[in-house]
Parts: structure tokens; C-alpha cells; sequence
């Protein structure tokens, strides 16, 4: 979990929050998750998961998809973003992203 929250902080998610947010998971970072109250814990509650911002084919079509990303799979999520923490996809979309840059390089090289 001190994984995940560096992660966040370091692409900015709490910085447009209350000090008191970015105070807790820095608290959580340098003493652990589990140092934590549970109120604390609560503060950072929609912090450590995030739905998925789904991919856009290349006719302009979203797939529409909106899965929760839990924790052990967001700091990674967040990691392969091209945009941070606004842009986070799941393992599927991130495969159908792929496979959509796979086959425009393809078409640019024939």
C-alpha cells in the first residue's frame, strides 16, 4: 500500500487536496498503511482505487469501460499511463490499446 501512495503522490494526486490528505499519506508512506486510524484510513479510501478510463479505437469509438481498479494493480496502472493518474486503464485496455498502436505501426510501414 506505501508503494501505491508514493505512486499517487508522485503523479500529483494529492496535490489539489486538503494539506490534510497529503499529510496522511505521507504519514502512511514513511510509517505504513497500518500506522494509520481508521478515520486517516478513510481519507485515503478513494485514493487507492480508480475505475478504469477505458481506450478509444481508431474510428473514435470508446469501449465504454469503466472497471475498478484495486490496489495491487493501480500503482502499476498509474506507472503505464501515458497521462498519470487521469488516464489509468486496466490490464484488458491496455491490451486493446496495444493492439490498436500494434496495427497502426503495421500500417505505416506498408
Amino acid at each position: 500500500m506505501e508503494a501505491l501512495l508514493r505512486t499517487l503522490q508522485e503523479h500529483g494526486a494529492f496535490d489539489n487536496q486538503a494539506q490534510m490528505v497529503g499529510g496522511i499519506a505521507q504519514r502512511a508512506i514513511d510509517n505504513g498503511f497500518d500506522s494509520l486510524s481508521d478515520a486517516q484510513k478513510q481519507v485515503l479510501e478513494p485514493f487507492i482505487e480508480m475505475n478504469c478510463t477505458g481506450v478509444t479505437d481508431p474510428g473514435g469509438h470508446h469501449n465504454g469501460c469503466d472497471k475498478l481498479i484495486p490496489s495491487e494493480d493501480l500503482a502499476q496502472a498509474i506507472e503505464l499511463s501515458e497521462d498519470g493518474i487521469e488516464g489509468v486503464q486496466c490490464e484488458d485496455c491496455r491490451d486493446e490499446a496495444g493492439f490498436y498502436q500494434h496495427q497502426w505501426e503495421r500500417i505505416e510501414r506498408e
